[in-house]
Formats: C-alpha cells, structure tokens, sequence
C-alpha cells in the first residue's frame, strides 16, 4: 500500500539521522495500518525499537486517516534510547551502589557485633575448662550488658562460691585424720544403745521387714537415727524413730512428727537433708531420710576450735541458701544450731531436723503452754516468750551459729538453762571483732545484727543475711 510518512526529528535527532532513516521509513511504509471501524476512537501508537547508525532509537508512530477512515499516511517519532533511559539507567547504578555499600556495611557491623558477643563468651568458656580442672580463680573481666552480662555475674557468682567450697573442702583436708562420718552430733552412747534395743532396733536387724539396720549414729531431739540400707531399693538411708515416752508425756508429739513429714517433704535443696517417708512399725513411728556423710559442724568447731573466716562465711551462705528455701515453703526451722548442720567432704553443707518445724502461717501450737522447743543458747528471745514467730527467729539462730564458728563459743554460756535463757532476754554478747580483731568488722556487725533482741531490729530474711555475707567475701 502506498502512503505518505512524515518524519519529524524528536530530541537528539539531527538531519543525517533524518537522512538515514528513509531506509526504515521505507520499510515502515510497507506496514499495514489496521482497518479500523468507523465506531472506533483513535487507534493507539505503535511503539518499536530501530537501529540507525549504529545506534538504538524508540520509534512512536500513529497512521493518519482521512475524515472518512481511509489511510492517507502515518507519522513516526524517533528518540534516542540511551538518552531517554539514561536516567533509570543512573538511578539503577546509585540503587546497586548504595545495596552493595549497605551489605558491606552490615557486614561490617554484623561482624564487630559476633566479636562484641563472642568475646565475653569464649572468656567464659575459658573460664569454665580452668573450673572443670579445678582452677576457681579465672577473672571474669566481661562487662557486657543484657543476656551476656547476666550470664557473666552468675558465673562470677559460681566461681566465688566453688572458691568458698574449697576453702572448706581444704579446712576439712587438714582434719582427716579426725573425720568420720555422722548424722547428729551426739555420739552412740550407751544409753542410746539400749533406748534402741528397747524400741527394738538394733545393728544387725531388719526393722518393719525393710529396713537392714547397720548402726546407731546419733540421738535427736525425738528420737534416735540409725544408718540402714532399704532393702526394696538398695539404697542406704538414714533411719529415724521417735521416742514411744514422748507418745506417752505428750499426745500432741505424734501429731508433730507427722508435721515434720509434711514440711520437711515440701522442700528440695541440696543444702537441706531430703526427707523420704513416714512409717509405722508395731507401734512405732519412723522417718526415713537421705544418709549424709561427713561432720556436724558442731564437732567441727570443738575438734577445730573457732572457724577461719572464709570457712564461716561459706558455712553462713549455704545456711542461708537452706532457710531461704524453707522460708518461702512457710516452714520456720525453729531449731537452726550447729548439731543440726553437716559438712560433706567436698565441701557442702546440709540441714537436717525440720522436727519441730511448723507453717509460719499455721494456727495455733502444738506444744504444750510454757513448753520451750528447741536449743536455749539458740533461740530468740520471742521463741523463749512463747510469740509468734516468723524467718528472722531463725535469723537470730544464724548470728549464733556465725558467732559460734568466729568466736568458738555461742554469744550467751551459762551453766543452767534458766540462767541462759535469763541473759539471752537482757544481755548483749561482745562483738566478735571485739574478741577476735582479725575478724572483719562488717562480719562482725551483721552477727550483731542477726543478734538483735527485736526481731525488727533484725535482718529481714535469709537472703538478705546471704547477700551480705557474700558482699563480704
């Protein structure tokens, strides 16, 4: 079909584009415009890509048509391609530029952060291989904040107490020719041998077709305890009867037996003897409870004599540790004291003897009135009144037991009963650094502080006394 095509120079078009492009207008001549009706709007362009010269040029064109349809011609725009995109083209670059400087970056930074992390963590690992070796004194210089942080104060805090531990583990070494292992503190006398031959059980027997009696380790304060090895578990034991003449003077004495069962079950830590069941035996009431080996510490300090510091303070936490837990259980100990304490050989100390525990939220008492529970030189002077107690009489049992283990004595001796319960309500004991002056005075002023005759006046809570000693050393 023959056509007229007009060509018109667009940006960047000069004449002799103008000129060399006849032969592509020729060819574009040669098209076919379609046929359109005469209802139809104008037709959309044809857009197309030439090259000219060795260059690549969008090319627009529109048919023209007469008013009555027909075709008459055609009208193309040519624009150079590389400058009608240069500006996406540019865009692009800055777009990759920017991406490639922006991974470098994060990369950079991603990089300096895994090394913010990875530093602290392998001085922690190091750390950790020198105490898997038995090497406690690695310095945790981390000063991370956040999760790294925390993690590095709780090994500083672990590391510190394995160096305590030690320093026991080390004090009890220098003894052990003296070591043996016990219970309580009191040894097996003869009058414990025949209490135990009477309530018929002896080393050699088998008591409630169970249990194989060993031997008679010591007495309590409701019984005796006896080493023994549970038949259906294979596991040894320590085996504890109550008194069948404290049945007889005191009907509530069972009842208080079974609520040592109750409590002491209630609380798992591995500074408080685990307590296993309650049983009964022709008559007779038993416990069964975890068998500890090692010391009391109350033959400890009259083997030893008064404790160095770092072993009290070792001593103190781990009391602590114990009665924190009993005191969040609602259980008062109510009978905290050094026979009641053992120290194992590799350093850990155990309580023992929740007997005459209670809920700190029961009601009312299952003594007798004027009935005094527990240890004299240990007990505070609202336990001695008869009050309601609350944890801090336990408090006031810690400051003796520190005392105890500073000093080599409890703070208030006497000869009677009467007469310690007498200066325990109105004397104040010496301060330990004023007996000993190589005691710290902050260890001294927190054992005066346990000591107060208020109970307001007293730490509030074994943490509290645990935060402090551990401030200390």
């Amino acid at each position: 079909m023959n056509s007229t095509i007009l060509l018109l120079p667009g940006d960047g078009i000069g004449p002799e584009v103008v000129a060399a492009a006849r032969v592509v207008l020729e060819a574009v001549a040669s098209i076919e415009w379609p046929v359109l009706p005469d209802s139809a709007l104008a037709p959309p362009p044809m857009r197309t890509t030439v090259r000219i010269l060795g260059e690549q040029f969008v090319a627009l064109g529109v048919p023209l048509r007469a008013a009555s349809g027909s075709l008459v011609g055609g009208m193309l725009v040519l624009k150079d391609r590389d400058r009608e995109f240069a500006a996406f083209r540019q865009l692009t670059r800055v777009i990759i530029a920017w991406g490639v400087a922006g991974l470098a970056l994060a990369g950079l930074l991603a990089f300096g952060i895994a090394r913010q992390i990875t530093r602290p963590v392998r001085s922690l690992v190091a750390a950790t291989q020198r105490a898997a070796d038995g090497d406690y004194t690695a310095d945790i210089a981390v000063t991370a904040e956040g999760e790294i942080g925390a993690l590095a104060d709780a090994f500083r805090a672990m590391l510190a107490d394995l160096r305590s531990k030690q320093a026991l583990v080390d004090y009890l070494g220098h003894g052990s020719n003296e070591a043996r292992t016990v219970m309580l503190a009191s040894g097996a006398s003869s009058t414990m041998a025949r209490q135990a031959m009477e309530g018929g059980v002896t080393p050699g027997t088998t008591f409630a077709n169970r249990y194989e009696v060993k031997e008679l380790l010591g007495a309590g304060g409701m019984g005796l305890v006896f080493r023994a090895v549970d038949a259906k578990l294979g596991e040894v034991i320590a085996l504890k009867t109550l008194k069948k003449e404290m049945l007889d003077q005191d009907p509530n004495a069972l009842e208080r037996f079974k609520s040592e069962i109750r409590l002491a079950r209630r609380i798992s830590h591995r500074n408080v003897v685990r307590t296993h069941d309650l049983g009964e035996h022709s008559g007779a009431y038993f416990i069964t409870m975890e068998y500890v080996e090692g010391r009391s510490l109350k033959e400890l300090i009259r083997a030893r004599g008064r404790l160095p510091v770092p072993v009290t303070l070792t001593v103190g936490k781990q009391l602590c540790r114990a009665l924190e837990v009993a005191h969040a259980a609602g259980v008062i100990h109510r009978d905290v004291k050094p026979q009641n304490m053992v120290v194992q050989s590799d350093g850990v100390l155990k309580v023992m003897d929740f007997g005459i525990a209670r809920l700190a939220t029961g009601h009312g008492s299952m003594t007798h009135a004027g009935m005094i529970v527990g240890t004299p030189e240990y007990m505070s002077p609202e336990q001695l009144m008869g009050d309601e107690l609350d944890g801090r009489a336990d408090i006031y049992a810690v400051g003796c037991v520190l005392y105890e283990c500073l000093v080599g004595n409890t703070p208030i001796t006497a000869d009677t009963p009467i007469t310690i319960i007498a200066k325990v309500m109105e004397v104040t004991p010496p301060a330990p650094h004023a007996v000993y002056d190589d005691i710290p005075v902050a260890l001294s002023d927190l054992v005066m502080a346990c000591l107060a005759k208020k109970a307001a006046d007293r730490p509030a809570s074994a943490l509290e006394v645990h935060d402090r000693l551990e401030a200390i050393g």
